[in-house]
């Protein structure tokens, strides 16, 4: 099968960064319980492309902003060969921003809030039908530093990738940058997306029933019961060019998800317009939480009076929309979202939340779930097959052995945007460019 191109990359300064494939088990870097049996997981490292530095950078913070600290000679060589090509062909034309940027170096500060500015070296232009998304670099990021979110929509000329990197409040100067730095993402900008109630005739609340019967919890008092990985073997493959439709239903408190459109920002991040078709999921906290890994267990304490009332309101959102007899025989399933915090196995610092929300897309898409980065945790990066599975379960690794971690009620914990499965295997093509001296 052909490869599928999302994106034509210009490199610019001779191999200072790059685009690379990440593999489902991170290089064998995973626990092995989350290799054999965690298949959204697995879905989420390999999906879409890391913007890595194969080059260690040191950045520097003063009054004035940020500068490298000692920065390669070969690297130094590269941008100033690069910088009168790129204003002759067009790419920075004189006396644009960012040529003005970078004639003093490849890092400044973005804005007042302190976010750093990057210049990677490579200019992206998506294929006709696809939306690039940038974002952080997924389940082995570096945890010092978010990265802003960004799309890139111009498929006419090609566009410089500049990240935005937010140091957080562990972050010390200088700051080292090496390694992936963000990942890439192809979406299709043809989703239109609704609102459903919760009902029998609701097609997601009745697979949710259905998925999670009592054989299921039976099962799952044994082990892993890949029920699962058993319901997407085989399961049908969207092509690229094809349009999306997404269901979302609240299943609890309202509030939990909702339906949110993101504006794309010019080349000069100035003026702003949305982009049509492309949507995504917020899914909020429920539940105010209290939580600790100690190195052998995550202590996970929910707000007992707020844990109460979501359950209340839960179990009050079934009861209304099925008889009794239908729930009691699937129990489990209310369950599900009611409890609300399950604890993860012994050793590892991770606990998973059930948001009360069931999204149901087109046959052959998925849904990724992008995790927040927060103080002290971070919800890692999945990729579920919605048309199959419809809950959206977010699992949170704490990240600091000791440190006492709060999770506030609507704290946002992830963006969801519907895929069709087929950009699994997108790839990058490159565009033919050259300097003297440095790498083709």
């Amino acid at each position: 099968m052909p490869d599928l191109v999302c994106v034509e990359v210009l490199d610019t300064l001779g191999g200072f960064a790059r685009l690379a494939r990440n593999t489902p088990t991170l290089d064998g870097s995973i626990p092995l319980r989350a290799a054999q049996a965690c298949l959204p997981f697995l879905d989420g490292n390999r999906l879409g492309l890391q913007v890595v530095l194969d080059t260690k950078l040191s950045v520097e913070k003063s009054l004035s902003g940020y500068r490298l600290h000692a920065p390669p000679e070969s690297l130094v060589r590269a941008l100033s060969g690069a910088a009168p090509r790129l204003a002759a062909e067009g790419l920075l034309p004189e006396g644009s921003w960012l040529a003005k940027k970078l004639a003093k170096g490849l890092v400044w500060r973005a804005d007042r809030s302190g976010a750093l500015a990057l210049f990677t070296g490579l200019f992206l232009r998506p294929k006709p039908g696809f939306v690039l998304r940038v974002s952080h670099a997924g389940n082995r990021k570096n945890v010092l530093f978010g990265v802003r979110e960004r799309f890139i929509v111009d498929a006419s000329a090609p566009c410089p990738l500049v990240l935005e990197l937010e140091p957080g409040k562990d972050a010390r100067f200088p700051l080292l940058l090496a390694g992936e730095l963000a990942s890439l993402f192809p979406l299709v900008p043809r989703v239109e997306c609704r609102h459903a109630d919760l009902s029998p005739e609701s097609e997601a609340a009745r697979a949710h029933l259905a998925f999670f019967d009592p054989k299921y919890f039976e099962r799952k008092k044994r082990g892993p019961t890949k029920k699962y990985k058993r319901a997407v073997s085989g399961a049908e493959v969207a092509s690229p060019a094809s349009s999306g439709r997404v269901e979302l239903v609240e299943a609890g408190p309202g509030g939990i998800g909702e339906i949110t459109r993101f504006p794309v920002a010019s080349a000069a991040g100035v003026s702003e317009r949305e982009i049509p078709g492309l949507v995504a999921l917020e899914i909020r906290n429920g539940v105010p939480l209290r939580a600790r890994f100690d190195g052998h267990v995550a202590d996970v304490v929910p707000d007992e009076r707020r844990l109460a009332l979501y359950r209340e309101r839960t179990e009050a959102a079934w009861s209304a929309a099925f008889d009794t007899d239908t729930l009691m025989s699937h129990r489990g399933a209310v369950w599900y979202f009611s409890k609300y915090v399950t604890p993860h196995q012994a050793g590892e610092p991770l606990f998973f939340v059930k948001p009360s929300v069931l999204t149901r897309t087109t046959a052959g898409w998925s849904t990724l779930v992008d995790g927040a980065l927060g103080s002290g945790f971070e919800v890692l990066r999945g990729a579920v097959a919605t048309d199959r599975l419809h809950a959206l379960p977010a699992v949170i690794r704490l990240l600091h052995p000791g440190q006492r971690v709060l999770l506030p009620e609507d704290l946002p914990l992830a963006r969801c945007f519907p895929f069709p499965r087929s950009t699994f295997d997108a790839t990058a093509d490159r565009i033919p460019w050259s300097l003297p001296g440095s790498r083709t």
